[in-house]
């Protein structure tokens, strides 16, 4: 044992004066840097210089430097660090790096840092605290708090130690979300407690802000509790409905309907019932409703209460008296129709409803009313004989007369200019060459002529009937022997008695054009009585029918001009151009015709042209110069012919009337009625067309319009825009197949069908212009 610490003693003294001794040969620092490249140059030797290029290291060292480094830091380090640490490029750090990670499978590799797995637990243990203090904890906030990514933290943290370092649940709904099965049963609680303590519908959210549980782990946690109600959805405005409420609603809606036969849709919405019907149909199934738009009614209360009392009325009752109190006038109406129509339909024109659009609901019987009116009919009779004794009644059955005798005249001057329109298009087929060129052009007139016109005649001629037909209805319906304010004086009083004479305006509105009816009746007859008597003022009666219906004519040009102005200037030339040449041409004819017999001259043809007239009026004496210029303004504007028409009218001693506006609504609903009755009798396809634009536009832009068939196009061109494009589609169609029939032969196979297209179309065209509702409109100039 000694001899061996002697040698140990002698071995130290020998490495001691190794040490000490200096070496007799040295190598330079050069001479190192130059042997070291030569080794790198014959890749002998791998180093890794430092970044500021004095040192060198190898990479097993700079290896373990860098796993040095990460144990030195608890098991996670930026590599940025370790790169000014060790002094050492940044690439090559992380290439090592990577090589570490990929050879050692407890060290990974993240965003520019390695983590080993110690650290890997020392985060599951932070987590498993949180947790725990917390209840609930999401990767997201662990990713702020940690800075590292949320797929890492989740997968190769949470869930790989779930259950062992960490003690929690993961939410099915929300694999980012754990919680540990205290916290759960804790929301439990307080989501079973709130929902206990509710007895009407709540707002989830509300539940919510109260409760301190958040939204997902509220539905998630519902189904498992089977709660005594239930959520509308799972959305943010989402409600809870306890059972107990629903059961309220149906008690409350089953009391309320034994005791008053009747539901109102209102209260269900305040008892937060959404769709009414749907609820009654469903809890009330058994029992038979009427469904209002704003209550249903059962049937029992009808068949036991309303309707005995409407059949046990002699006179009138107040629908206030038998039904609900709040109910309003609309809803009574209602309810009244559908009685009358389906309960009481053999009897349903005994009883009238009136007073609806001033708040009152009486339902009168045709019997009472016949005797509140009947103090009328006498005083019906008296306007009738005052009307024949005044001379009114003779005026209106001159003008009539007039309107009547002119009709008759187009009709024949039509049937000439139909044959001549023939042999013109017979002319033009039969030939060809320069001759023919000049027919061939007033073939296409004639087209266009048969194309709008009513019947199988001229446009000119159609239109002149129809004015004369509208002339002849304003005849037959200016007349008004007996007015709304007659009535309402004599049935006054006995309302007043009945404390409803704010009905009287209803009554009389009711009755007004049956009383008037029999004054024109009396009045004839008490015409037709003294016929002779009255032949002996004929000539002062003359003068006030040319007055009557020169006024009536202006009238019409005015109301005329106005709905010709609504289409674009090169068309309202046009259209005045056609309006002067047709009614403008019958003013002056009429007013030529009533001065050649002022100044007796003898008129073999009423219906005269330009150049006629101008040859009648050098003979006229004083009348010379109006009419003269009457006649030039008809190639002028609407209102240079009306100025000088007033002229003339002055001339002749005649009064002119006031523009009426008031009247003018009524003018043109009559007009739309005659089109519509015209419209109804016809069934050539092309005055079908020609009739319903007229009526579209009359109904679209409440103004009347003088046009020919040969303004069709454009007329449904101004239209289009206020119709569906299903009501375009079939007006084009229409109107392209009459473009076809009137352009080929009855022997081409394409004429008969289009023929029985336009058949088949003409219900559907009829029933647009029958049923057309005026859409909203904004005039403009």
């Amino acid at each position: 044992m000694l001899n061996d610490w002697d040698e140990v003693k002698r071995l130290a003294a020998d490495f001691q004066k190794a040490q000490l001794t200096s070496t007799l040969q040295k190598l330079s620092e050069r001479n190192c840097v130059e042997i070291v490249a030569l080794l790198l140059e014959k890749q002998l030797l791998e180093v890794i210089f430092t970044n500021d290029g004095k040192e060198y290291i190898t990479p097993d060292h700079l290896e373990r430097e860098i796993q040095d480094e990460l144990y030195v830091n608890g098991g996670r380090v930026n590599l940025v660090e370790v790169s000014k640490t060790l002094n050492v490029d940044l690439t090559k750090i992380e290439k090592i790096a990577e090589k570490i990670a990929k050879e050692n499978a407890s060290i990974h590799f993240i965003l520019g840092q390695l983590i080993d797995e110690d650290y890997i637990t020392y985060i599951a243990q932070e987590i498993q605290e949180k947790l725990q203090q917390k209840g609930e904890i999401t990767v997201n906030d662990l990713t702020e708090q940690l800075d590292l990514p949320s797929d890492f933290l989740q997968h190769d943290v949470i869930e790989k130690h779930l259950g062992k370092i960490i003690k929690g649940r993961q939410d099915p709904t929300n694999p980012r979300n754990f919680f540990t099965q205290s916290y759960v049963q804790r929301c439990k609680a307080k989501i079973r407690g709130a929902l206990s303590a509710l007895t009407r519908p709540t707002n989830v959210s509300v539940i919510l802000q109260q409760i301190n549980v958040q939204q997902k782990i509220f539905h998630t946690l519902l189904d498992e509790l089977n709660p005594a109600g239930y959520v509308t959805s799972k959305v943010a405005n989402a409600q809870y409905v306890p059972h107990i409420y629903a059961r309220m609603q149906i008690d409350w809606v089953n009391s309320f309907y034994r005791q008053n036969g009747f539901l109102e849709y209102e209260a269900l919405t305040k008892l937060g019932i959404s769709n009414a019907k749907q609820f009654i149909n469903k809890h009330l199934a058994e029992e038979q409703f009427i469904y209002l738009k704003r209550w249903a009614i059962s049937e029992k209360l009808l068949e036991l209460t309303i309707i005995p009392s409407l059949l046990a009325t002699k006179q009138y009752i107040d629908l206030s008296s038998i039904l609900p109190s709040n109910m309003s006038t609309a809803d009574k109406e209602e309810l009244f129709e559908i009685i009358i129509s389906k309960k009481l339909n053999n009897i349903s024109n005994q009883y009238i409803l009136l007073g609806s659009e001033k708040g009152s609901s009486i339902v009168f019987t045709t019997s009472y009313l016949e005797e509140l009116i009947e103090p009328c009919r006498e005083m019906a009779r008296c306007k009738a004989k005052g009307s024949v004794e005044t001379g009114i009644y003779q005026q209106y059955l001159t003008a009539k007369l007039m309107s009547q005798k002119s009709l008759t005249e187009t009709e024949e001057d039509s049937m000439k200019l139909d044959k001549k329109d023939e042999r013109r298009k017979k002319a033009s087929t039969g030939k060809a060459g320069g001759g023919s060129q000049g027919r061939e052009t007033k073939t296409k007139s004639t087209k266009k002529h048969a194309r709008g016109g009513p019947g199988k005649r001229g446009n000119v001629d159609s239109d002149d009937e129809d004015n004369n037909i509208e002339s002849l209805g304003k005849a037959r319906k200016q007349l008004e022997l007996v007015t709304m304010a007659d009535i309402i004086e004599i049935i006054n009083n006995e309302t007043l008695k009945l404390n409803m004479e704010e009905l009287n305006e209803d009554i009389a509105s009711l009755c007004h054009e049956q009383l008037n009816q029999l004054a024109m009746n009396t009045a004839q007859e008490l015409y037709e009585a003294t016929l002779q008597k009255s032949a002996a003022g004929g000539g002062r009666q003359s003068h006030a029918t040319v007055q009557e219906k020169i006024n009536a004519l202006l009238i019409d040009l005015r109301l005329y001009e106005k709905g010709l102005k609504l289409f674009p200037a090169n068309v309202q030339t046009e259209l005045i151009k056609y309006l002067l040449k047709s009614m403008g041409n019958d003013i002056c004819n009429e007013l030529l015709a009533y001065i050649a017999n002022e100044c007796q001259i003898e008129l073999k043809n009423n219906n005269l042209n330009m150049d006629q007239r101008n040859k009648l009026a050098q003979e006229c004496g004083n009348y010379k110069a109006p009419l003269l210029d009457l006649n030039k303004a008809l190639s002028k504007t609407v209102d240079e012919f009306v100025l000088a028409t007033e002229t003339l009218l002055k001339s002749c001693s005649m009064i002119i009337k006031k523009v009426d506006k008031k009247k003018d609504r009524q003018l043109i609903t009559q007009h739309r009625e005659k089109l519509l009755e015209q419209l109804k009798q016809q069934t050539e396809p092309a005055v079908i067309l020609h009739l319903t634009a007229l009526v579209l536009f009359t109904t679209i832009t409440g103004c009347i319009l003088h046009a020919s068939g040969k303004f069709v196009g454009q007329i449904l061109a101004f239209i289009k825009a206020s119709v569906n494009d299903e009501q375009n589609r079939l007006l084009i169609d229409y109107q392209d197949l009459v473009i076809n029939v009137l352009r080929l032969s009855k022997e081409d196979e394409e004429y008969q069908k289009s023929l029985e297209q336009l058949q088949e179309m003409e219900s559907q065209i009829k029933h647009l212009a029958l049923s057309f509702e005026k859409p909203g409109f904004v005039k403009t100039d």
